[in-house]
């Protein structure tokens, strides 16, 4: 994982990953899940078992961020 952000207002989870370098948003994410991911001492096995493909992914396209 490159970058990740959360927004709890929308409960919208923003990450980069390194191999494609593309972002991804999530939305409907629990502010406790995203607690989890960023403590998370290998938040990309975090990321595989309990948000890619849990909550509806939205790839952002280039210049849309």
């Amino acid at each position: 994982m490159q970058t990740m952000g959360y927004d709890p207002q929308y409960a919208l989870l923003e990450i980069r990953l390194v191999g494609d370098g593309k972002v991804r948003q999530y939305s409907d994410v629990p502010e406790e899940t995203w607690y989890h991911l960023r403590e998370s001492y290998h938040p990309d096995t975090y990321y595989h078992r309990h948000i890619c493909g849990c909550y509806k992914e939205y790839v952002v396209l280039e210049g849309s961020a």
